[in-house]
């Protein structure tokens, strides 16, 4: 009688455990995870490196990896950035001295700068099938972007990204009696307002409309790109869409009193945000707070490409393929894609959100009080432009064509002229960059 109890309860315990078994999953890749993640995990330090300069670790331990060490106890993160404004030679310093970088975060128009040079890249297509990392949470445009960049291959996870708006001077505007701009303006609507609000006045020049054109040609509505990757040519002479692009910026430059005079970054910047004599600014939000009284509209549209905003501006996670801990590196930046990180960066404005949960996008700036009452939400509402067809000498040619368009908005050169020089000089710089790499 007694062995017939003990059979019986063996049998019982057995078939609970089976159930439980085929409780923890639904295949056999779920399966493992589960016993897997029951398992003691061997601790592991992951280095995280920001090409940033001079970034403070404990601001990124803040916003981002203290969240992935709670959600995974055995992972320690490192973070490390650039010591200056040359994260080239930083990066191969650490190589060189036999230092891990586990993760790039890296803009994504930096790929063929911080990346493939050191070949970094690898293929996480394989991982996120076998980890059940769904992609479809993420935003299409974003999934499209990185796949279009991995030529096929997925070499990284987004995690936050920046979308260009019209940003513009709420002063100014009561100060000349003129209406606020609005969302859905065209490039022509935009135009005939800065016409409207450039003027002197007091001794003082106001400008009508400004831009930063590296950054409205990178992330252009257009989706055009710098470069042929199939010749290596540049393509600022051949497709005529970038006639019609720097047509398009160049008009506002040609506003009496609203000639361009600056020739670098901080100097179009300051314009707006510091002596506050521009109107009307082409560029990201500020993401954090600004002495000038400003607001947002969504960013100028084409009249045949209505609703299609700018290219989205993203920062990458990418699982280098130096790193030893490449599964739990998988993790810790799939985490940062999740709804909880994702919400918590939303709230204090760090970027604009990679996933499609409705609620973690209108969150956005929730926590910040210097946007309250801004329109910054509105900007989500434009489907991005598609990317261009990635190009190892696509920052070449762009640093060519924002040197030429300081010069051609400042009334030196016609556009004919402009288009011919970007191309010609471009085209020496990549045959220049081609010999360095030896191809």
């Amino acid at each position: 009688m007694a062995a017939k109890k003990w059979l019986t309860s063996a049998l019982l315990l057995a078939a609970s455990a089976s159930l439980a078994a085929c409780g923890s999953g639904d295949g056999a890749g779920k399966k493992e995870e589960g016993k897997a993640a029951d398992a003691p995990k061997e601790p592991v330090t992951l280095t995280f490196y920001d090409p940033s300069a001079k970034q403070d670790p404990a601001i990124f331990m803040e916003q981002f990896g203290n969240a992935i060490q709670k959600k995974y106890p055995h992972i320690t993160i490192k973070y490390v950035s650039s010591p200056d404004t040359n994260p080239e030679a930083h990066i191969a310093g650490m190589i060189a001295a036999g230092e891990p970088i586990d993760v790039m975060l890296n803009a994504d128009i930096n790929h063929y700068r911080l990346i493939t040079p050191f070949k970094f890249e690898t293929d996480l297509t394989g991982m996120i099938k076998s980890r059940g990392f769904d992609m479809s949470r993420l935003d299409p445009g974003s999934v499209k972007a990185v796949q279009v960049l991995s030529k096929g291959a997925i070499y990284a996870l987004p995690y936050k990204k920046s979308v260009m708006g019209l940003l513009y001077n709420k002063d100014l505007f009561d100060k000349f009696g003129r209406p606020y701009p609005k969302d859905g303006m065209t490039w022509d609507e935009v135009y005939d307002l800065a016409k409207v609000m450039t003027r002197s006045e007091g001794g003082t020049q106001y400008r009508g409309f400004i831009t930063q054109f590296y950054n409205s040609a990178w992330l252009n509505q257009l989706s055009l790109g710098f470069v042929d990757p199939k010749t290596d040519k540049s393509l600022y002479n051949t497709d005529e869409r970038w006639g019609r692009l720097v047509r398009n910026l160049t008009r506002f430059y040609e506003i009496p009193g609203n000639e361009s005079k600056e020739g670098s970054f901080g100097g179009v910047s300051n314009l707006f945000l510091k002596d506050k004599i521009a109107a009307m600014y082409a560029y990201i939000p500020p993401t954090t707070p600004q002495d000038v009284n400003w607001d947002v509209v969504t960013y100028p549209e084409f009249s045949d490409r209505r609703g299609v905003g700018p290219q989205s501006l993203l920062t990458l996670a990418y699982v280098t393929s130096t790193s030893k801990h490449k599964e739990a590196a998988f993790d810790a930046i799939a985490h940062l894609t999740s709804d909880e990180v994702q919400l918590s960066m939303s709230k204090q404005a760090l970027a604009f959100p990679v996933t499609n949960t409705q609620s973690v996008k209108d969150a956005y700036g929730q926590d910040t009080p210097f946007l309250q009452g801004k329109n910054v939400r509105a900007l989500l509402k434009s489907k991005p432009a598609d990317p261009f067809e990635a190009s190892p000498y696509h920052r070449t040619a762009g640093v060519v064509l924002e040197r030429t368009m300081y010069q051609l908005t400042k009334g030196s050169t016609d556009i004919n002229t402009a288009l011919r020089t970007m191309a010609e000089e471009a085209d020496k710089e990549i045959e220049k960059a081609k010999a360095a790499a030896g191809k």
